[in-house]
């Protein structure tokens, strides 16, 4: 028993200590481990903060470029807004300038409409007035044939009204239709009946004759259906015509560079500049026009331009059969308004609309006529005298 107590007591004894040791050894070790801990959590601190530097630097960084950025997109945004504004009102222009070319055709062709009607009216006009001459010339033929039965062998008075009858004709060709030609013809023909009469009572009036005829002579003649038929036909080749804009430069082949040279020539940035600026030539074409170049009409305005064109040239016509000197001036002024402003006068054909425009502006539609009318009254006078003292 006290032998078992013993070794029990000793047990005892060596386990106390050994916890003493063990609690010594772990009480020597706590400041270490602490210190170690707390070392290690300041790194982690450190790292931290720097870390969240570095990210908060970044982020200001990202924050500048994306308000640079929204800055760069706002301007852009200001000036597409502008651009946008100025091609709207352009836009709203050219839709204005638009219409009023459409009312100013359609103000043109009730014009031409109008012109037409009037050149219709006076060609009804003209008909009875060629009917009532000739119903004129009818009596005046009876009245001649009943004054050749009545003076019978007299040829002398015969002659001098059938002169009478001639030089009236005249009259009315000049005065009506502007016949010159005719005219003078009429009254040549009546100077040689006073002629062939072999009266000398005729004498005065055919001083006046001669005077008359001199005078048509220097009128000149003119030929209104030939430029009546060749504006008709400047018309009808307007839709020929190259409008400014359209064309497409020609492309010209470059010829090959440096083709004669070795393949083994050392290539250098010198050759390498040469070769580009060689190839940009050749894919490059510049025109020098003189003039600023228009932008390139829609279709319908192109049709409009023509159409408008052609009624200018339609009004010189009409207004060169009319007689009308102020009217076919504008319309051949508008006409080469618009080809100037439209057409390609570089092109041949638009070049030689220009200087038929220009010959035919300088032709004087209703010259001056003098009057013939006064051989008439003076042949009717003597006629009155020579009835008389028969």
């Amino acid at each position: 028993m006290n032998s078992v107590d013993a070794e029990v007591e000793e047990a005892e004894i060596l386990e106390a200590e050994v916890v003493a040791s063990r609690s010594a050894v772990r009480s020597g070790k706590m400041p270490i481990l602490a210190l170690l801990l707390a070392l290690v959590a300041l790194i982690l601190a450190a790292a931290a903060a720097l870390f969240s530097y570095q990210s908060r630097e970044s982020l200001s960084a990202d924050l500048t470029t994306l308000e640079i950025s929204l800055q760069a997109a706002r301007k852009e945004t200001g000036d597409l807004g502008q651009q946008l504004s100025a091609a709207h009102s352009s836009y709203q222009a050219q839709g204005e300038q638009l219409k009023e070319q459409k009312r100013v055709l359609a103000e043109q062709q009730q014009a031409l409409a109008a012109h037409n009607r009037s050149l219709d009216d006076q060609d009804a006009k003209l008909e009875q007035e060629r009917a009532r001459l000739d119903q004129a010339g009818q009596e005046i033929r009876e009245s001649i044939q009943s004054v050749h039965r009545r003076i019978g062998g007299d040829n002398s008075h015969w002659m001098a009204a059938e002169a009478a009858y001639l030089i009236q004709i005249a009259n009315y060709r000049l005065q009506l239709e502007w016949d010159v030609q005719t005219a003078i013809r009429a009254l040549q023909t009546a100077d040689a009946r006073l002629r062939d009469s072999a009266d000398p009572s005729w004498i005065p009036v055919r001083e006046i004759l001669a005077l008359e005829i001199d005078s048509l002579k220097g009128v000149g003649s003119a030929d209104i259906e030939g430029l009546a038929l060749k504006l008709s036909a400047l018309a009808a080749g307007v839709k020929n015509l190259r409008l400014r804009g359209t064309e497409l430069a020609p492309v010209v082949p470059a010829a090959p560079v440096n083709a004669n040279k070795p393949d083994t020539e050392e290539r250098t940035l010198k050759t390498l500049l040469r070769d580009a600026w060689s190839g940009f030539r050749s894919i490059m074409v510049i025109r020098h026009h003189g003039q600023p170049v228009s932008a390139l009409l829609p279709p319908d305005q192109q049709l409009l331009v023509q159409q408008n064109l052609r009624l200018q040239l339609e009004a010189a016509r009409v207004s060169l059969l009319r007689g009308n000197q102020a009217l076919f001036d504008a319309s051949l002024q508008s006409a080469v308004q618009l080809l100037n402003e439209y057409f390609d006068t570089d092109d041949a054909k638009a070049n030689g609309y220009l200087k038929e425009i220009d010959v035919l502006s300088k032709f004087n539609v209703r010259p001056q006529l003098p009057d013939i009318s006064v051989s008439l009254i003076a042949l009717r006078e003597q006629l009155e005298k020579v009835g008389e003292n028969r």
